[in-house]
């Protein structure tokens, strides 16, 4: 397994039962998935940005980084 880094959205709502936390892009290194995700949640405009599902609020990203586990020993 390589390691891997994404940019995943869930609701901002507090109260919101919407639980599911969903990919939304996987990117090349850990620096420009936090840039992403910090772009992301600045955009002001409401049209651009995802909604939640379940509530109608916006959706907070945040940066995701897999990492690979290495075969020591084998």
């Amino acid at each position: 397994m390589n390691s891997c880094y994404k940019v995943r959205a869930c609701c901002s709502t507090r109260d919101c039962d919407y639980v599911q936390h969903k990919d939304i892009i996987r990117t090349i290194n850990h620096e420009s998935s936090f840039s992403f995700a910090m772009w992301m949640n600045g955009l002001d405009d409401l049209q651009a940005t995802t909604t939640c599902p379940r509530c109608g609020s916006r959706l907070f990203y945040y940066p995701v980084t897999y990492m690979a586990e290495t075969g020591y020993g084998e």
